[in-house]
């Protein structure tokens, strides 16, 4: 399982209850689905880069999860047919693995550089 994060843009209009009810009902697709949840922030009513559906402004929600694939698409798929969700996206997020690529690259060029700004350290 890989570690997700869907931010969802909701309908501005919608009241509290509802908002509640499509919040929960994402949570309860991925955890049903086998998938972990670790958080639902919720980002509140902010301006849209551009008008979606002549909307200016929309209710961004960000859950972070783990699962796999298949509830990722579920979760699309669930989405992509409720009228109060205007937009969203899914992307897998960087996990500690791959950020630990470039530090080991450092480390391996991290002596020689070392020698060559000791060498042009003695030379000022």
């Amino acid at each position: 399982m890989r570690r997700y994060e869907t931010l969802m843009v909701l309908h501005p209009d919608l009241p509290e209850a509802q908002v509640r009810e499509t919040i929960d009902r994402a949570r309860r697709l991925i955890s049903e689905a086998g998938g972990d949840v670790h958080g639902m922030q919720e980002w509140g009513m902010r301006e849209l880069a551009y008008p979606i559906r002549k909307l200016t402004r929309g209710y961004y929600v960000l859950a972070e999860y783990t699962a796999t694939a298949e509830v990722v698409r579920e979760l699309e798929r669930t989405m992509k047919i409720a009228d109060e969700i205007l937009r969203f996206v899914s992307v897998a997020a960087v996990t500690a693995k791959v950020q630990e690529r470039p530090a080991k690259a450092l480390r391996k060029a991290g002596p020689a550089e070392g020698k060559a700004a000791d060498a042009g350290a003695a030379t000022e």
